[in-house]
């Protein structure tokens, strides 16, 4: 696997190390306000996808209230974090041998240093790309593709009107049924049509278990998990059933390997679900990835 996940995780544990540090020397809790400004910080500058890039938008509510909560909730882990140090700190007796400038300036170092690990808007750019290969298959001119196509979109068609608390389950149902009039191809390319024009969460769903199904990752030409994982809102639990049945279907075939997400996109995406229900299927994808590499691809 490649190191960049260590990496990227070694460098955010120093932004939490320095209020850590902190609460361990007995500095004074004005300190606790400088790490929330920095923990913002690397909140803006790591996840810029979450706050607004215009001027105009900052003027609205959501944008406020977007920083007013993010700032309440980072002040209260800093407060913990400091409030754990000076505790560890008070019962050892420890005496600081550095000035309260360390800890600020390892929390700092966490954002640049994180900044060159990771690119945030990689992952964007990589769906724009995706977006236009989707594009392109959906819109095929053959005619007995475009009749292929009009069949596979009316079958699908009653996804749209099931209540999003419909269970996977019952949306596999419908997918097995509907294969015996839609050849798989045309069925995922409708399902990407749908993700771009904003299908609702049982849509969605089909689309993750049609792209994720070991037998069909391999009989529909073009790579299926890969475009599939740029279409999933960012919902941790879709995510989680995204990166849980990947993870299963990796060991199945080793063509799925070839046709599934990159290393550098499974790890942005671990790293930004930290901490959610995603978290950790991310991660056993990411493993399951890493063991499913072929041998001459090993660096």
């Amino acid at each position: 696997m490649h190191n960049r996940m260590r990496w990227l995780m070694g460098a955010t544990a120093l932004l939490y190390i320095g209020p850590l540090l902190a609460g361990l020397g007995g500095f004074g809790w004005p300190l606790v306000p400088v790490f929330m400004v920095l923990f913002l910080l690397w909140q803006f500058i790591l996840r810029p996808q979450q706050w607004p890039r215009q001027f105009h938008e900052w003027t609205q509510y959501p944008a406020w209230a977007t920083l007013a909560s993010n700032a309440a909730l980072q002040l209260l882990f800093v407060a913990l974090l400091f409030g754990v140090g000076r505790g560890i700190g008070g019962a050892l007796g420890f005496v600081p041998l550095y000035t309260e400038m360390l800890p600020v300036a390892i929390s700092f170092l966490s954002i640049p240093l994180a900044r060159l690990i990771w690119n945030p808007w990689k992952p964007h750019g990589v769906n724009d790309f995706l977006d236009h290969a989707i594009d392109q298959i959906a819109h095929p001119a053959n005619p007995v593709e475009v009749s292929e196509m009009n069949t596979a979109r009316r079958m699908i068609a009653p996804l749209a009107d099931l209540p999003d608390d419909t269970p996977p389950a019952a949306i596999a149902q419908h997918l097995l049924a509907l294969s015996a009039f839609a050849e798989p191809a045309y069925v995922r390319t409708a399902l990407f049509e749908r993700a771009r024009a904003g299908a609702n969460r049982a849509e969605i769903i089909a689309l993750i278990l049609h792209s994720t199904d070991p037998g069909l990752i391999v009989e529909v030409p073009g790579d299926g998990p890969t475009l599939a994982m740029a279409l999933v809102p960012e919902d941790p639990d879709l995510i989680a059933l995204y990166a849980s049945r990947l993870a299963e279907a990796m060991p199945q075939h080793a063509e799925i390997w070839g046709k599934s997400p990159s290393f550098d996109l499974l790890e942005a995406a671990a790293a930004k679900y930290i901490n959610t229900r995603a978290e950790t299927p991310l991660r056993d994808l990411i493993a399951a990835t890493d063991a499913a590499q072929p041998e001459d691809g090993l660096a």
